[in-house]
């Protein structure tokens, strides 16, 4: 989309002095001590460690140029010797591993054949390689140079980073956005040059949407370019993006319908269904597209019927053939753009095409915008995938552009019923009862259709859970993906109870017991996102044999923080011939922010704690 505008930058800009500052390493001259190097001293627990990432954007012939040099520590760091990088046109390449054979340093080129570049737009190139032998200790030397800018500058990462600097000289003719974001301070900042030094690695915590969201990194997004009366503008608002994706052929959101579309949609006329019927058996139709992984904002260049007749393609395939179809049948539809949990969330205030990644279609129902999503196989269209609920998304529309919430009012609603006895021998027997819906449902399916049979799918729950026998299972709803899904297990449990003298002990959850608290550090820096809310129950009821007694039971307990965003019950209660425990977990926002995380870890000690708890049951 901006390569066209390259070009014209290349052209038209005429040449000026060249921004003069020393570059912090050159490519190929590795020195000794950095091949030496055993740990990173400033942690020493580091896989692998950035020694240095240098870039510098050539005004004059609007080329940036980026040295990227890494050190291997550990087999653990592998990995960083083989990454993907995006670049905004199609790079250069030329790369380098270093190996220290006792005094003797040991260099090899990565060889051309072993580059791969794949255009996944008109101004989005990836670039893969995997480095040649690779050990600890070795230093890889990687330099791209490529028309254009980088869309993001990261100077933290996953791994310790030494030294990172970006420089970026202004220029009259094109106006840039540089939005920073981060919790680590920079050594340099200035209009035009950014350094960090000796920045640790990211240490993500469970349960944040995206460390993009919280890593130290420059954004950059091309605003507009001007000279001697040409003015474009590319990214200056959200209305502006708004114009450049319905004016883009390969978001074709308003287009008429492809050809190949035809016979679906003729079918699905012809079936006399009407309003959600029809809704949902088009939904089901276009999956005959199979989602290939590649999370996209435009569709595949060979075009969407092409991926039809293959059978698969990637999310932008998937949801426009899905816009196409429902425009045809008489909905009223609207793409949603948005950036995935993985890719960051998105700014309202600063405005960025380069940040979009992704595309949901909307329709208006009695309830206002209802979001769907067609490429995932065992998913109603009642529901999202987690990876799309990532704060707002933009409607895009000729009339209509606005922001639109990621959300969906289906849960993670599931609950387990234990209807137990105790046998002669002291193991337990009796039926397990799973009710499923939306989102803990669909979780179900998913599993259950990888493997060829329930049997199969049996013995691997007996595989999770050591001391379950599945004799018996049958499920209601299972293929019927709008339907509540309900499984019932036949099963014996073996080795959940301890004898001692005369008591026993038993931990009444089983195998629903929360065992350990996921929120460790006493202070978190980021709030706690969650992906769906959710709605767990448990119950069991364990009938007591002759000469049984509850001797000693857990105390009930509950607690939720202050906005009743989390929340939990729990209760224990012995009659004289069983005992019932019931515990409830909620999560009833998708985000808990910094400053309840205490109470939202106490929760979950709590929770632990309770759950930890044997009964003791006195045998007469």
């Amino acid at each position: 989309m901006k390569r066209f505008f390259f070009i014209i930058l290349v052209v038209l800009i005429p040449l000026g002095k060249a921004f003069c500052q020393k570059a912090p390493a050159t490519y190929g001259k590795v020195p000794l001590e950095d091949l030496k190097m055993i740990t990173y001293g400033s942690d020493t627990t580091a896989p692998a460690v950035v020694l240095c990432d240098y870039g510098i954007f050539d005004k004059e012939h609007f080329d940036f140029i980026r040295l990227l040099r890494i050190k291997i520590l550990r087999k653990e760091g592998f990995p960083y010797a083989d990454a993907k990088y995006l670049t905004m046109s199609n790079p250069s390449i030329r790369a380098m591993i270093y190996n220290l054979d006792g005094e003797e340093i040991i260099k090899e080129k990565l060889s051309g054949s072993s580059i791969y570049i794949k255009m996944l737009t008109s101004d989005t190139y990836e670039t893969s390689f995997a480095m040649p032998n690779v050990n600890v200790g070795s230093v890889i030397d990687i330099e791209f140079k490529y028309n254009g800018l980088p869309y993001i500058w990261n100077f933290q990462r996953l791994i310790p980073v030494r030294h990172s600097e970006l420089i970026i000289p202004e220029s009259d003719y094109i106006d840039i956005s540089k939005n920073f974001f981060g919790y680590v301070p920079l050594t340099v900042k200035e209009r035009d040059r950014w350094v960090a030094t000796n920045v640790p690695a990211f240490k993500p915590e469970p349960y944040i949407d995206s460390p993009e969201n919280y890593m130290t990194k420059l954004e950059i997004e091309i605003r507009k370019v001007s000279y001697l009366g040409y003015i474009r503008s590319l990214s200056t608002s959200w209305e502006s993006i708004n114009g450049l994706l319905l004016t883009n052929t390969s978001f074709p959101a308003e287009s008429t319908s492809s050809l190949c579309l035809s016979p679906m949609v003729k079918e699905l006329q012809e079936s006399g269904l009407k309003g959600e019927s029809l809704l949902r058996a088009a939904f089901e139709r276009v999956k005959e597209m199979k989602f290939n992984g590649e999370d996209r904002l435009l569709v595949s260049k060979s075009g969407l019927c092409s991926k039809l007749k293959l059978g698969a393609g990637n999310s932008a395939d998937v949801n426009m053939a899905l816009i196409q179809v429902l425009n045809k049948l008489g909905f009223k539809t609207y793409p949603i753009v948005l950036s995935t949990r993985d890719n960051g969330i998105i700014s309202q205030y600063s405005p960025s095409l380069n940040k979009l990644n992704y595309v949901l279609v909307s329709i208006h129902d009695e309830n206002g915008l209802r979001l769907l999503d067609a490429t995932e196989e065992y998913m109603p269209c009642t529901i999202l995938p987690d990876r799309c609920i990532n704060g707002n998304g933009r409607l895009v529309h000729t009339e209509i552009s606005q922001w639109v919430p990621l959300v969906v009012s289906g849960k993670d609603d599931k609950s387990i019923s234990y209807d137990l006895k105790f046998e002669d021998d002291m193991t337990l027997s009796g039926i397990i009862t799973v009710d499923a819906v939306d989102y803990a449902a669909y979780d179900i399916r998913k599993a259950y259709a990888k493997f060829n049979s329930k049997e199969e799918y049996s013995r691997s729950l007996e595989k999770a859970n050591p001391g379950l026998t599945i004799e018996e299972m049958s499920a209601t709803g299972m293929e019927d993906l709008y339907a509540p899904l309900q499984i019932l297990y036949r099963v014996k449990l073996d080795g959940l109870t301890s004898l001692i003298d005369n008591e026993i002990y038993l931990k009444p959850m089983l195998y629903e017991a929360v065992t350990e608290n996921p929120f460790t550090v006493a202070e978190r820096l980021y709030p706690v996102s969650y992906s769906r809310k959710v709605e767990s129950k448990v119950n069991l009821r364990l009938a007591l044999k002759e000469g049984m007694k509850a001797e000693v039971v857990p105390f009930s307990s509950a607690g939720k923080t202050r906005n009743g965003s989390i929340a939990y019950s729990y209760a224990v209660n012995a009659a004289s011939d069983s005992i019932e425990v019931n515990y409830r977990f909620s999560i009833n926002s998708l985000t808990v922010p910094q400053d309840q995380y205490k109470e939202l870890r106490e929760i979950y000690n709590m929770i632990v704690k309770k759950h930890s708890e044997p009964i003791i049951i006195k045998t007469l």
